[in-house]
Order: structure tokens, then sequence, then C-alpha cells
């Protein structure tokens, strides 16, 4: 069935004459099974060429309105509800209002932001360094040069145990509050609230109270062409950017390590400004970036709870009991183990054959024995390598243990066999000769 000229109002017209719109006389009439009919004044209706042909004043008028739809044979084909469901439906990406948690990448929100009351996940121990891996990986030495640069040092001593309601209860309550004159931090230590100026909170845990503490702006220039220069120049923006993309071993080393340990709070795969602030400090030795506001920022937003190394040096600083209850943290280090599900090494690497994965900017992987220490100096001019340079060390390395190896001496066995010997009489001097015993054993003179 074809829809009726019911009315006509608001449908473009086209035709002789200043007649206007025949509406009120088109819209009393119905069309008839063929779809056509006929109005006053000769006017010829057709629905399904969506057109109606009228006379006004001896001039023909023509007006242009959708054509007729078969609604009977459309329907057919859908449930109820379904032709207008289908209709709305966007095959674009969702918009902003329809994602309940929009992930982000922003230095201050890095992981996912939660309510406050639906944070209530279980604190995770912070990780330790593996003076074993670090050492068999050649960077132990790169990684304490980056840990002093950054005024570290206690910090990273501290391997004292962490304990769950410490950390959850600390971490959990922990505000920061930026003003001009006096940045203060808030938290409580279990029951107990405490409010403490930003100054004491980094003598608490041992940094420098140096720098700006004011929120490090989106991309800043500096840190922009710091992670451009130990990437490679991965053309990536900061929030976009990857700890696997740095590609000298102990700043990686030294990044994962501030992820967990330092931050607090942190996701283990993303960069952020908070880590290149802190990489920057390493490796220039410049401090224009307060470190323990970072440390704050972190700590007050929402994610996943880390930082009980923290929450501990805080108890220590104001002298407060540690509850004998509390259930102690099981303790966590940057091992072989942990370094390969961080892709840093090969999963077959093993801790005395460890195989280095080196990521290029253009997404190609280089498979790299350790250790490297004249490729992987972290006090070289260039913080990273082309794939050029490292194919070129690798051929001179691989040609000089080949020529190490043919000109080896050959080893020789120096046993010499005499005939109709069976064995030596001769005793090696040792305790067990006589000429080492006292001389009061000795027989008399005859």
């Amino acid at each position: 069935m074809g829809f009726a000229a019911a009315s006509l109002e608001g449908f473009p017209y086209r035709g002789s004459g200043t007649g206007g719109f025949a509406t009120e006389a088109l819209s009393r009439r119905r069309v008839n099974a063929g779809g056509h009919t006929r109005g006053p004044g000769g006017a010829v209706i057709d629905c399904n060429k969506g057109m109606v042909t009228f006379n006004v004043d001896d001039k023909e008028h023509t007006v242009y309105f959708p054509k007729r739809i078969d609604k009977k044979g459309k329907m057919k084909k859908f449930k109820f509800g379904e032709l207008f469901k289908k209709a709305t439906t966007s095959t674009g990406r969702p918009s902003r209002a329809s994602t309940q948690i929009r992930r982000s990448y922003n230095e201050d929100v890095i992981a996912p932001s939660f309510a406050p009351e639906e944070d209530h996940g279980a604190p995770n121990a912070s990780s330790f360094p593996c003076y074993e891996f670090l050492t068999n990986a050649g960077i132990l030495d790169d990684f304490f040069t980056l840990v002093n640069r950054a005024g570290l040092a206690t910090y990273v001593g501290d391997e004292r145990g962490q304990y769950y309601r410490l950390t959850k209860v600390f971490v959990e309550s922990f505000k920061f509050h930026n003003t001009e004159y006096e940045p203060t931090v808030a938290f409580k230590i279990y029951d107990i609230p405490v409010t403490m100026k930003l100054e004491e909170f980094c003598c608490a845990l041992g940094i420098a109270p140096v720098g700006t503490a004011r929120r490090i702006d989106d991309n800043p220039r500096d840190l922009l062409e710091l992670y451009r220069g130990i990437t490679g120049d991965d053309c990536r923006t900061i929030q976009r950017g990857k700890i696997r993309n740095i590609q000298l071993p102990a700043i990686k080393y030294f990044a994962y390590y501030i992820g967990t340990s330092i931050l607090g709070r942190e996701n283990t795969s993303n960069i952020s400004s908070y880590h290149l602030a802190f990489l920057n400090v390493a490796l220039t030795g410049e401090t224009p970036y307060h470190l323990g506001s970072l440390i704050a920022r972190r700590l007050s937003s929402r994610g996943p709870i880390f930082g009980g190394t923290i929450a501990l040096r805080i108890l220590t600083h104001l002298d407060i009991p540690l509850d004998s209850n509390d259930v102690p943290l099981t303790p966590r280090k940057l091992d072989i183990a942990a370094m390969k599900s961080h892709r840093f090494v090969t999963t077959d690497s093993t801790i005395d054959n460890m195989v280095y994965r080196m990521l290029f900017a253009d997404g190609n992987e280089k498979e790299i024995p350790l250790p490297q220490q004249g490729l992987f100096n972290i006090d070289r001019q260039s913080w990273s390598l082309t794939k050029e340079v490292v194919e070129e060390h690798m051929k001179i390395q691989e040609f000089h243990q080949q020529h190490d190896s043919e000109n080896a001496e050959p080893s020789y066995d120096y046993t010499v066999t005499y005939p109709d010997v069976s064995s030596s009489t001769y005793m090696e001097p040792g305790r067990s000769s006589s000429y080492y015993e006292d001389t009061t054993s000795w027989g008399p003179w005859e």
C-alpha cells in the first residue's frame, strides 16, 4: 500500500507561477489500489513516482515528495523493533558518552580511572633490583650510575619487608595538595591520619626536594626529545610510548624499576612523563622537575596499588610501630623471570646465557647476547643505536671471537710414561712427607 497525500506541507515543489502548496485540497483524498487519485482542479496524484501535478489559476504545478514504500514487504524481513535498531546503529568508533570507562594514557591517569568506592584491589609488593641478573647482563655499574645520579641510593638500598594493610591504607588514603607556597601530602598510617609538608615527605624517602612541583605539561619539549633520544627516534607521543622501546638495557631496566617501586602506582608497560623526568635526572644530572611531587601525584591517582617501600619509610620516619598482625607481602624482584615477562630477554634465556631483545623505531627487533659493555655503555654519546651500528659491532665481535679461537694454543698432555716402570715412587712435598714432620720423629744417626 502507498501512503496517501495526507499532508504535503514542507515538501519542495517545482512548477510555473506562484501557486504554492495544494495541501488542503489534497489532504482529503485517498489513494486507490494503483497508487493514483485525482484531486480538485484536475490534480493528478501519483504516489509511486513521488509527485503531484495540479492546476491553479490555469497554471500547472508539480510537487515532489518521498516515493511510496512498500511497508508490508519490508517489514517481513525484520522482527518488531529490529528495523529501528538497525537504523540507529553506527559502524564508527563509540562516542565518549557511550563508554563507561575509557583508558587514558595521560601522564596523570596512566592507569584506568576508578571511582573511590571501586578501588579496593589488593596491594602489590614493590619490586627490588636483582643483582645477579644485573651482573650477568653486564649492566650493574650502569644501573647504579643512574641510581646515584637520580639521588636514589638510599631508597634503592632499602629492601625491608612490605606489609598488606599498611600499604593498602596508605595508598588508598593518599592525597596531594599542591598549594603555591607550601605543598602538603595527607594520608593514613593504619588508622592514624597524617598531614606533612612535601619537603618532609621527600626527606623521609631520601629524595632531594628540588625542582618545580608544577604539573608537567602534555609532551614537554625536553622530555619528548629525551624519549626520542633513548628510543632511536620513535615518533610516538609520550603518552603512547612504551618502556620496551628504550634501546639501552640499563636505561630500560631502570625505567621498569621506577614503574613499580619509585612511582608507587604505575602501568609497567607504558612510559609517561614521570618516567622521563626521573630518567632526565639520571642521564643528565639536571633537576628541573620535583621528583617528590611526581611520586605524590602518582600515589594520589587511582589504579593498581604499589608503594609498600614508600609506606614503610614513612612509618619509620614518623616512629609509628608496625602492626604485629599485619601480613607481609611476598617479595618481588626484577629477576630473569620478570624480565622475560617484560620481553627484555628472550623466553629461552637463562641467568648464565641471556639474549637481549632490542627494538628499533621501525618495529624490527634484533636479538643480542649479553653482556655487551662496549655496545651498551650509557656514557656513550648517543643513548640509542641504529641497526647498522649494531650489525657492524656484532660482525667485528664475531670476527675477533673466531680469530682468537684459531690462534689459541693447543692443549698438550705433558705426562711422560717410561717403559718398564709401573709407577713413580716420587712424593710431592706436602704434609704427608716426613720432611714436614717434627724432627723428633726421626730415628737416631747410625
